[in-house]
């Protein structure tokens, strides 16, 4: 079986393009809807369609998307939807970066209704226990970090196969230090390592991952005077700035590794350049401004910086999407509970 690792894992099949180009050329040969447009192609130019190498391929928005063939259609779905199990509008979009379904909607709808492991944790988590209990925010930097690992990303020489992050809550900049292992000793080297320029951090926030539940990483907290706050189980947005920073991560060293994944740890430094200098969204101001005071210069960085555009626009899009959602539920509430009101006044006509 083929290891499977981030970098294969997002943005979807970047490192299987080919391949999956390839199965879709094949069974396209097949499909009648895709050869009776290929057919009105040899005779005539359609606007909305363009054959590469007798590919056939949809033009959306000046954007080539492959035409998938029916046989095919569910199955590239499920590798969207389980790239992250996203709801309905997130897998759309991801879909819709390079692949065309006609009524891709219903198509999508039905898989996700069909996910095995959706409506496993769906019936599991219900309505979930606690509240939302928002970290007091700082009103300095260095006073609390996120850490997390993230991988496992292709080995590479040096056997670096995951990315040790830290990110500074109040001014978001952000660490990234390629490691071997997802290990509490490879955390608290790091940490070391911060310690020796930026002194401690008075709390660290952490998920319950086993090196952080690791004996020598609460002693090291508890040497250091540093308070270890461990978010809940299950709820990955409990830490998410981290969460972000590594789908941003990840997005973009896929794209910048493309030729050869294992290389990947060559960008790690310009991504974390670049990320510590572009204006967040909730601060207004660059993380590199608020944490040296200055702006920090910058030759410009025209592809990583196209790829992060690309995903806070992503991240917009979904939020939108999920408001108009609610939006709806609100409206259809009122609405029945406005029909409840009238009927209790009204008898059935005869």
């Amino acid at each position: 079986m083929k290891h499977v690792d981030c970098l294969s894992r997002y943005p979807i099949m970047v490192v299987t393009h080919d391949e999956i180009t390839s199965r879709i050329a094949n069974c396209q040969q097949s499909d009648e809807y895709i050869s009776s447009i290929k057919q009105l192609l040899e005779n005539k130019q359609i606007n909305d369609f363009v054959l590469k190498n007798n590919v056939l391929y949809k033009i959306v928005n000046d954007s080539d998307l492959l035409v998938v063939p029916e046989a095919l259609q569910n199955e590239i779905i499920r590798k969207v939807h389980t790239n992250g199990h996203f709801a309905l509008a997130k897998t759309e979009q991801v879909l819709e970066q390079e692949f065309y379904i006609p009524n891709a909607r219903t198509k999508i709808e039905n898989v996700i209704a069909n996910c095995v492991e959706c409506i496993l944790y769906n019936k599991k988590h219900g309505k979930g226990e606690g509240f939302l209990n928002p970290t007091p925010k700082d009103k300095v930097p260095l006073n609390t970090y996120h850490i997390d690992f993230v991988g496992p990303l292709p080995s590479t020489n040096n056997r670096y196969q995951h990315i040790f992050t830290v990110v500074d809550a109040f001014t978001k900049f952000t660490w990234f230090y390629p490691v071997k292992s997802p290990s509490a000793q490879e955390a608290i080297d790091k940490l070391k390592l911060q310690q020796t320029i930026f002194g401690n951090p008075s709390r660290i926030i952490t998920d319950r991952g086993s090196a952080f539940r690791a004996n020598e990483f609460e002693t090291y907290c508890s040497e250091e005077g540093i308070q270890h706050l461990k978010i809940t189980t299950g709820i990955p947005r409990g830490n998410g700035q981290i969460e972000r920073m590594h789908r941003i991560l990840i997005l973009v060293l896929s794209k910048l590794s493309h030729d050869d994944p294992t290389k990947w740890f060559k960008h790690v430094p310009t991504v974390q350049r670049v990320i510590s200098s572009s204006t967040s969204r909730s601060t207004k101001y660059t993380p590199f401004e608020l944490l040296m005071g200055t702006k920090m210069k910058n030759k410009e960085d025209i592809k990583v910086n196209e790829v992060l555009h690309e995903e806070y626009l992503n991240h917009l899009m979904h939020e939108r999407d999920e408001m108009r959602k609610d939006a709806k539920k609100n409206i259809l509430k009122v609405q029945e509970e406005n029909c409840r009101n009238y009927d209790k006044k009204r008898k059935k006509a005869h």
